[in-house]
């Protein structure tokens, strides 16, 4: 497993664990990391979650991320201490409502 691979799975699952333990904002829904994609050089990632829910649910956990990223940055740093952690930019995962879409018409034209 590459290095960037390491750093990515580890902070998916710390990210996961800080969202579930100590980010109390009910602006948040119900979301699941489902990747983090680190640039070249390391200095950012991009978190992509994914939110059942209806569109106001979901521009609600946007803003509550933003203003989350901050301290989830400082977490991670207590966390992990022997790397510099990168910018935290999280993002929007269409690809299951993507694939949840493509199912049901599927399934509507073979009914």
């Amino acid at each position: 497993m590459s290095r960037q691979k390491r750093i990515s799975s580890l902070l998916k699952a710390e990210i996961s664990k800080l969202l579930i333990t100590k980010i109390n904002d009910d602006r948040i829904g119900f979301i699941s990391i489902t990747d983090v994609k680190i640039s070249n050089d390391r200095a950012h990632a991009w978190v992509y979650y994914s939110q059942i829910g209806d569109n106001q649910e979901k521009e609600l956990t946007k803003k509550g991320l933003a203003s989350a990223t901050k301290f989830i940055h400082a977490e991670l740093s207590k966390i992990i201490r022997y790397m510099n952690i990168p910018k935290i930019h999280f993002r929007f995962d269409e690809s299951i409502e993507r694939g949840t879409n493509i199912i049901q018409k599927i399934d509507d034209i073979t009914k």
